[in-house]
């Protein structure tokens, strides 16, 4: 476990607009003002665990050693969901039980889970509908400043965390293999669940081939590329994105939309 270095990452639905992410920030700074503030992302569709869980695991790992992340997009503030820190070889990780947490705690491998019951370390008066504010953010300031994490709470094991929201992975059917779409960016394209490496190798297809992708609605072709800009506009293409998971874009426009598929459905794809 290493120790902390001082940065708090913030990752919210709340937007930009609303007093929220300040009074966060605020809160931390009147723990530990030698903080370093960072906002990941507060444009999280409302209540949407699994698009959190998802950017969360994509990015954590570019942070400096000894991170500490607020992430709360928690639609059961209030009620009986534990609010949780887990440390892990390299970060800390604050918030909702739900599994908004756990991909990226388990993608860096868990050394430490606390439930977060010892209300002397929380903010007052505490806010049934801000946890964000009142627990999350002084707990987090607290760690990142040096606080033993032994001292915040009771352990939890590991094992008994919420499970990720996301499925990863993929299944073997034949000469084609079994996907899902874990998250759709603003351009359309489609990521889906396993590591471009492993699918083109079960597929043993590489630069140059095409694959036929189907989904519930249609079969497409698409080329497997480098990247997508080497092909003619309106071009499906399926690549390795730039956190190395099998990606399916087009150029200048959106496969999602040429798909007709959403987060979470199964796509098969096959060598063509």
């Amino acid at each position: 476990m290493r120790s902390p270095c001082g940065i708090i990452g913030f990752l919210t639905d709340f937007g930009n607009v609303d007093p929220y992410v300040a009074a966060m920030k605020g809160v931390a700074l009147s723990i530990c003002r030698d903080l370093s503030l960072v906002d990941i992302s507060h444009e999280i569709a409302p209540y949407d665990i699994v698009q959190g869980a998802f950017t969360l695991l994509s990015v954590y790992k570019y942070f400096p050693e000894g991170t500490v992340f607020v992430s709360v997009v928690d639609p059961g503030v209030g009620s009986s969901r534990r609010p949780i820190a887990i440390a892990t070889r390299n970060y800390y990780f604050v918030g909702p039980d739900n599994g908004l947490l756990t991909p990226a705690a388990h993608d860096d491998g868990i050394e430490r889970v606390i439930v977060l019951n010892r209300e002397e370390f929380f903010r007052k008066p505490i806010s049934s509908s801000f946890h964000g504010r009142d627990i999350f953010t002084p707990i987090a300031a607290r760690i990142a400043c040096g606080t033993d994490l032994n001292v915040l709470g009771d352990p939890l094991d590991p094992k008994d965390l919420v499970k990720p929201v996301i499925r990863f992975g993929m299944e073997v059917l034949g000469g084609c293999v079994k996907v899902w779409v874990v998250h759709i960016d603003r351009f359309g394209n489609v990521v889906l669940s396993d590591r471009f490496n492993n699918i083109t190798e079960v597929l043993r297809v590489g630069i140059g081939s095409k694959l036929k992708v189907r989904t519930r609605k249609k079969d497409v072709v698409a080329l497997v590329e480098r990247v997508f800009s080497v092909t003619p506009p309106g071009t499906l293409v399926f690549y390795e994105n730039s956190f190395g998971y099998g990606e399916l874009a087009v150029n200048m426009g959106s496969a999602s939309k040429i798909l007709e598929v959403s987060r979470g459905e199964e796509l098969v794809l096959c060598e063509y």
